[in-house]
């Protein structure tokens, strides 16, 4: 990695060195990073032609930057600058006169330990290979839809050919009532099989009786080979439809094939399950979609009834919020970081992500079953630009990761 870092006739080589000499180090340490540092004042500036970021180290520096763009001696827009000796002041009107003249750049703005996040993660985007873009991450991806979306997602929907045309994804669309038949005929001793492991491994069982357990086994077994015989490696379903015709739900289903690798989601949300299918495609891990219910200055908290049991440290048997019937779950999830996640628009060109950490697993009866609290104030977002009721989230920090895929391939962050 090269950095040219320009600085105004006013002030030395030494003067930049010993301000900022914290930064260099850790871009040297962490980035093996060639540092040179020119000054309107000096001449043999090829080293500009190599750089993969300008530091502005002061203010004055406008027209040393405008000279060496304009020579070709600069192919890069991505500027440093912490806003000490008036670098940002800079940065700002170069800015500009790039946009002015048809480019796009970006400043690299904050702390030491925040610029080097960026660093990092700008070097990562322009060094490894096309391995995350989308169209590798979901070539060959089936998507099973179990009935529609449900109505009440007015702004969840995706443009199914432009999935299958981008990203390699074909959608297989499932009559609900293949399903509703399907769990008709499971077999009985089968069922008791998955409902009784359920008990073993669940820390209580509270509303639902000993019949609507082996329903929700055999809704789970259902819809599984029904997975199976489409070759799908993700579902979405039209759960209340399910709780109508059939008196049970699909909450308990999700949570285990979620487990299982296929990957689950609700409600027919296509934008949330494709988030969900990022979440292992590109992190590895499976993903809890959520409703944001309760906003606070401080915090959030997130809810719904149905949550990967490998995901919580111990589970209970519930039946449905909304409905009081069938199978949900009620889970306890580790108090640790995780990342919140939602991919929207009707093309996916749009995603919001942010990283927090887990402070309560609170309980209450005027929510979903699982519930967990971040100590993040998502106000901002989800009251004024959220793209989307449902969230995804994951365990671990993995915005670098997704903001990598995002910059790739063209998504905005919101």
């Amino acid at each position: 990695m090269k950095v040219l870092v320009i600085r105004s006739s006013f002030q030395s080589d030494n003067f930049v060195k010993t301000e900022y000499a914290e930064l260099f180090g850790m871009l040297k340490n962490e980035c093996n990073a060639e540092i040179n540092i020119v000054g309107e004042e000096q001449s043999g500036l090829s080293a500009a032609q190599h750089a993969d970021f300008v530091m502005i180290a002061t203010g004055g520096v406008e027209n040393l930057f405008k000279n060496l763009w304009s020579t070709g001696l600069l192919h890069t827009t991505t500027l440093i600058a912490d806003g000490r000796n008036n670098s940002l002041a800079a940065s700002l009107e170069i800015l500009s006169y790039l946009s002015e003249n048809g480019n796009k750049g970006r400043i690299i703005h904050g702390s030491n330990e925040a610029i080097m996040r960026e660093v990092k993660l700008e070097a990562r985007l322009t060094t490894q290979s096309s391995g995350k873009s989308a169209a590798c991450l979901f070539l060959g991806t089936r998507i099973g839809l179990f009935g529609k979306p449900s109505d009440w997602l007015i702004a969840s929907g995706v443009d199914y050919d432009y999935l299958r045309e981008y990203y390699g994804i074909d959608s297989v669309f499932i009559d609900l009532q293949r399903l509703i038949c399907g769990i008709k005929v499971v077999n009985d001793a089968e069922a008791e099989k998955v409902a009784q492991n359920l008990v073993k491994r669940s820390k209580s069982v509270k509303e639902p009786s000993v019949a609507d357990m082996l329903a929700a086994a055999k809704t789970y077994l259902a819809i599984k080979k029904i997975c199976q015989e489409e070759r799908l490696d993700a579902m979405t379903i039209r759960c209340f439809d399910i709780v109508k015709a059939c008196n049970t739900t699909s909450c308990l289903a999700l949570a285990m094939l979620n487990d299982e690798g296929i990957v689950a989601g609700c409600e027919g949300d296509m934008q949330t399950l494709m988030t969900m299918l990022l979440a292992k495609k590109l992190c590895n891990e499976p993903a809890f979609m959520a409703n944001p219910s309760v906003l606070t200055d401080k915090s959030t908290m997130l809810a719904h009834c149905t949550v990967p049991l490998s995901m919580c440290e111990n589970t209970i048997v519930r039946s449905h919020f909304e409905s009081g019937l069938g199978v949900a779950v009620q889970g306890d999830m580790p108090l640790a970081d995780y990342t919140i996640i939602k991919w929207g628009g009707r093309r996916l060109d749009k995603m919001f992500v942010v990283e927090a950490k887990a402070i309560e697993n609170p309980y209450s009866d005027h929510f979903c079953r699982t519930q967990i609290t971040f100590d993040i104030n998502l106000k901002p977002y989800l009251l004024y630009k959220s793209i989307g009721n449902h969230h995804v989230i994951i365990r671990g920090r993995h915005a670098d990761d997704v903001r990598v895929f995002m910059r790739e391939n063209g998504i905005s962050a919101i």
